[in-house]
Formats: C-alpha cells, sequence, structure tokens
C-alpha cells in the first residue's frame, strides 16, 4: 500500500465521516426524523435526542464548526456532486469529489489546477492514480487517470 494511497483513503474516509456528522446534525425542517431507539437508561447521563437530517440542493454549503473546512452541492455535468476541501489557500491541500456513482481525491497543485490521485466507483472498483512510480504495478492500473 502507497503511502499517497493510505493519505487519500484516510481523507476520503475523514470527509465522508465529516459530512455525514455534519448533514445529521441540523434543525432538517424538510427531512424525515429517524425511528428513536429505546436504550438503558443510566444515572447521569442524559437520554439521547432524536437528531433529523438535513436536505441539501444544488448551490447548498455547509461549514464544519470548529475545523477549517466545508462542502458544497455542485452540478457537474448531469450529476450532482458533493464537494469538501479544507478552507483558504489549496496548494497542497487534498478535495473529495462524491456523486451518487463515483468518488474522486485530488491533490492541489496550485489554487486553480489539482492532479487526481485516486477514482472509485460505488459497488465497484477503485484505482490509485500515481504518476511518480512508474515501474510499480499500480502505475501499471492506474493508466487513465488525470
Amino acid at each position: 500500500m502507497t503511502r499517497a494511497f493510505l493519505m487519500a483513503w484516510l481523507l476520503a474516509l475523514t470527509a465522508t465521516s465529516t459530512v455525514a456528522f455534519a448533514l445529521s446534525r441540523s434543525d432538517g425542517a424538510a427531512a424525515q426524523l429517524p425511528v428513536p431507539t429505546p436504550g438503558i437508561p443510566v444515572p447521569g447521563v442524559p437520554a439521547p435526542t432524536t437528531v433529523s437530517q438535513a436536505v441539501l440542493k444544488v448551490g447548498d454549503t455547509l461549514r464544519v464548526e470548529g475545523a477549517a473546512m466545508g462542502c458544497q452541492v455542485t452540478r457537474r455535468g448531469a450529476r450532482t456532486v458533493l464537494e469538501c476541501r479544507r478552507d483558504g489557500s489549496l496548494s497542497g491541500t487534498y478535495g473529495t469529489f462524491m456523486s451518487d456513482r463515483t468518488l474522486t481525491v485530488a491533490r492541489f497543485r496550485s489554487n486553480r489546477t489539482a492532479q487526481t490521485i485516486l477514482t472509485a466507483r460505488h459497488g465497484g472498483g477503485w484505482r490509485a492514480c500515481v504518476r511518480t512510480a512508474r515501474r510499480s504495478r499500480v502505475a501499471a492500473v492506474s493508466r487513465g487517470c488525470r
């Protein structure tokens, strides 16, 4: 497992977890309420509250409290995409782009250009895009990544 792949995987996992957590913490006026599950009361611990989900539309953004990162719902071609990245200068940072079919992780070379380092299809395969290791198996498999 290459270091770039591991970093990309950890970033994608962190971004996906952060987005799922952030989306589940809102007033959610238009969302369905989850079914409450009964729990065993523990003295001194408050009972869990029912948390609703928010429904985002194209153009909506969200920010993570206490972290310099956020996400935006955009449209790329005919697909709705959730783009998540760190705030501030993009150079040297990573971003995730997730649609209902695919996930792409990119490393920004500058504020305007990025290199794809991982692509995956939900329910399908994945591809690590390594440009520097030309003789490795990963580089042979990753033809087609931009």
